[in-house]
């Protein structure tokens, strides 16, 4: 039985007739994209000939998604954003503990945003079995990265030091990331701010180490993320669009 994805594959490798690279972004988009990831960029390659299978896509996080709207603050020292850590987290784990199996290369990408880069290999001596091949390696990595998104928010959720507050976790890390909180968000005192980016950071690598075992610990992307997630700190202040109204109106 094909998959929603393998019959999108197969139909954009006939319209194209088989020549070089295909551009899927549109409906890998449709398929992949979350709240806390988007699909930038999704390039099919397949070799009817030799039966290899390979998609190459660049993922914005959610400094991606937020970038249209208004930010306070443009110089957040570090090399990610804290809006960041739902997706880049559970993204890189899975970027160390998934190679080799479906997910051929990795890369990070960082100029005016992070973006992570992912090529995944469909092989398979059975015709045409090679594009279910690199449709199930896709389907289940992101399968996984929902889950593990999923695990890391209820981390954070259930913290006992931080449970009570009932606050939107997404629009908190967006403030502590430079951009203008909505209205409709409490605010918080600076105290209140630092323990709650300490409890983030807490959940994250509990995370890393539930799913990552000692050799992929001393990973050599996974490093650098623990060691920014180790010197992050709440910016001075953080400002709602209420607040920016005012000081035009000033």
């Amino acid at each position: 039985m094909l998959t929603q994805l393998e019959t999108q594959l197969i139909a954009a490798h006939k319209e194209a007739k088989g020549m070089g690279m295909v551009d899927v972004t549109l409906p890998i988009q449709v398929m992949f994209s979350n709240t806390d990831r988007t699909i930038l960029k999704a390039r099919l390659r397949y070799h009817g000939s030799d039966r290899d299978a390979s998609l190459i896509m660049i993922v914005g996080l959610r400094s991606e998604i937020l970038s249209p709207f208004q930010r306070f603050e443009t110089d957040r020292k570090g090399r990610y954003l804290p809006c960041d850590i739902l997706g880049i987290v559970p993204g890189m784990a899975l970027m160390v503990t998934s190679i080799n199996t479906g997910l051929a290369l990795t890369a990070i990408a960082k100029d005016d945003a992070t973006r992570l880069v992912l090529v995944f290999e469909g092989v398979s001596q059975r015709k045409g079995g090679s594009m279910k091949a690199l449709s199930a390696s896709i389907q289940n990595f992101f399968k996984r990265w929902d889950e593990w998104i999923d695990v890391l928010l209820g981390i954070i959720q259930r913290d006992p030091l931080v449970a009570e507050w009932s606050i939107d976790w997404r629009e908190y890390l967006a403030g502590e990331s430079g951009f203008t909180l909505m209205n409709w968000f409490k605010p918080m005192s600076f105290s209140e701010r630092e323990l709650a980016l300490q409890r983030v950071v807490a959940a994250s690598k509990a995370l890393l180490t539930s799913v990552l075992n000692a050799q992929q610990l001393r990973d050599p992307m996974i490093l650098g993320l623990k060691e920014w997630l180790v010197d992050l700190q709440p910016l001075p202040e953080v400002l709602r669009s209420v607040q920016i109204s005012e000081e035009v109106e000033i």
